[in-house]
């Protein structure tokens, strides 16, 4: 699985999991308090272990990796020829969420038979699988690789902290980045002198790296794919899957290199303020790992309890976008109807370049600066952030059978939403496509390109969201469905000579023996969601994500050319709410944009 074409991208989430938050948050003195874990002693290798290639793990051979002089030295005194005998000394556990700073210096000269491109040439290698997991021949660990480089004294530009990629793919600028190294934006730094390196990695997320405190590259999404190991175990390295964590290694590739500081900074920790242990540097909260004094009690985490994340919360320095409207619209596809619209524009709009464009039903909700989704916010923030492309958003209300849009109904739902929404005909893509977004074309720069197009929605909204693109793909071609309505609601028995109406209960059938449509879907849902005469929400979207799988499948085996279902979603252990949706949003709309 991968990025790539059309192949698939499915990523397995797992349930949320109990976190818990104190009842009575208390000072805590510490909680800035930088608890750095000092992975070299200075001493000896205590912590480490080597495995070199040709050779089992542990097998230190030639004493490549020693300690001297209270630095960690990596040296080939002992090779006849470096004989593509590539070292990695690891780390004894694995992380995800962290800030790891390597201080190295390049010294002497490259060993004979070492490769042109190691000249100078060594690495720090992130999320790498067990060290115990690799073959005897094995080149590299499949990991990220922050590649420290020192120049030629040439004059020309050599930076560091690069990224290499063995085995391994990410995500840069929102496209899968092919090549097998990015080059960072550092200076170059000749002769022996010594360079802070730090790279700070958010999980699956966002990696960034950093020379002597200045950030030179950043990226995100580490997955499995591409090349460049050899003679590795095929289980290790499952292509397209996201990569959590791993393991940390410091490279030999035939260049003596020194390291006189390796330490790592967890950013996974308690973040419930009432604890002893709590630190505000956390980014990911740990519930587990909270230690709390005698007499304070925490509150226990609640099913459906999702807090948001900063992306959807006002950043100081962000450029502001403009929110335009209520304006109200009258359908002549969806006759007799009224409703209202928002316009969402980016500070970074340029009238003279086609925006993207993001669709999102119940506007009056996803607009709420109060509401669980927030979602101009979190466009605002992603976009100043380069982490979406420039997008006009557009928020639209269902339709009120009225000639004016009631005053009354503030966030509440108009009375013509079940049948916009919860149909399965292409009246509602019609009206959008020949009517809402011309109307909005008047005034604005719209991309015509489908990969370009985005339409999502909650409950009823999602449904909505995904028969737009089912019906119409060559209008839009990725969907955001949280706690989607793939239920009855729709459904009506045959009458007066009528046949039955469909509901989108029929959907996974329709998935499953049709031909596969290029949709990219994000499906979002909780545990605790509705079970009623309609159906079981929670169910009907795992039917959902199991019949993309099966069609995806079925075609790979078939050996069908052109599209597939590309794939993610997260099981929560919410009800019938957009709370764990809004949690979720920054990551999806980042995820939602891969490629564009």
């Amino acid at each position: 699985m991968s990025f790539k074409g059309f192949r698939p991208i499915i990523c397995v989430a797992l349930f949320a999991t109990g976190a818990a938050f104190a009842q009575m948050p208390v000072a805590n003195p510490d909680a800035d308090k930088e608890d750095w874990i000092v992975m070299f002693n200075g001493k000896d290798l205590t912590g480490w272990t080597p495995k070199i290639t040709k050779h089992d793990l542990g097998d230190n051979f030639g004493n490549t990796f020693r300690v001297e002089d209270g630095l960690l030295k990596v040296r080939y005194d002992k090779y006849k020829s470096f004989d593509g005998q590539f070292g990695h000394l690891f780390y004894k556990e694995p992380f995800s969420y962290y800030r790891l700073v390597v201080e190295y210096r390049f010294v002497g000269q490259q060993t004979p038979g070492g490769p042109a491109w190691g000249l100078r040439n060594s690495g720090a290698m992130l999320h790498s699988p067990d060290p115990r997991t690799m073959l005897r021949d094995q080149t590299f660990p499949i990991s990220i690789e922050g590649q420290l480089l020192d120049g030629n004294s040439d004059g020309k530009p050599r930076p560091t902290a690069n990224m290499c990629s063995p085995g391994t793919e990410i995500v840069y600028q929102h496209k899968l980045y092919k090549d097998h190294c990015l080059n960072s934006s550092s200076p170059t730094f000749d002769g022996e002198q010594w360079v802070r390196a730090e790279f700070e990695v958010h999980g699956s997320g966002t990696i960034t790296h950093y020379v002597n405190g200045q950030q030179v590259l950043e990226y995100e999404m580490p997955q499995y794919g591409g090349g460049v190991v050899d003679n590795f175990n095929t289980t290790t390295k499952p292509d397209g899957t996201l990569i959590d964590s791993g393991y940390i290694s410091l490279q030999s590739e035939s260049h003596p290199v020194d390291f006189r500081k390796v330490e790592l900074l967890d950013l996974a920790g308690c973040m419930d303020k009432a604890a002893t242990n709590y630190r505000r540097y956390f980014v990911k909260h740990v519930p587990e790992s909270c230690v709390y004094e005698k007499d304070v009690i925490p509150a226990m985490r609640r099913p459906g309890e999702y807090p948001l994340m900063p992306d959807s919360l006002p950043q100081e320095g962000v450029p502001k976008g403009e929110l335009e409207g209520p304006f109200e619209f009258h359908s002549k596809i969806i006759e007799g109807t009224v409703r209202r619209y928002w316009i969402f524009v980016p500070a970074q709009y340029n009238p003279k370049k086609p925006a993207n464009v993001l669709v999102f039903q119940d506007g009056q909700r996803a607009t709420n600066p109060e509401g669980s989704l927030r979602v101009p916010q979190v466009m605002e923030n992603l976009i100043a952030k380069g982490q979406m492309p420039v997008t006009i958003g557009i928020f639209i209300t269902p339709g009120n059978s009225s000639e004016t849009y009631p005053t009354d109904l503030k966030f509440s739902n108009p009375n013509h939403r079940a049948p916009e929404y919860d149909a399965m005909n292409d009246t509602y893509a019609r009206f959008l496509i020949e009517e809402m977004l011309p109307e909005v074309a008047k005034k604005y720069n719209l991309t015509n390109d489908p990969e370009k197009r985005a339409i999502g929605g909650t409950s009823s909204g999602a449904i909505c969201a995904f028969t737009v693109a089912w019906q119409r793909p060559d209008m839009f071609r990725r969907v955001i469905s949280m706690i989607g309505s793939y239920t009855s609601i729709g459904y009506a028995p045959p009458s007066d000579g009528k046949p039955m109406t469909p509901g989108g209960d029929l959907y996974p059938t329709l998935i499953r023996k049709n031909p596969i449509k290029p949709i990219r879907i994000y499906l979002q849902d909780g545990a605790h969601d509705l079970s009623n005469e309609h159906g079981n929400w929670f169910l009907a979207n795992q039917q959902m994500l199991s019949a993309f799988e099966f069609a995806n499948a079925k075609a790979d085996k078939d050996g069908t050319l052109g599209a597939r279902y590309e794939l993610r979603h997260n099981w929560g252990d919410g009800a019938h709410s957009d709370v764990h949706g809004g949690t979720l949003l920054p990551e999806i709309l980042k995820w939602i944009w891969t490629n564009d």
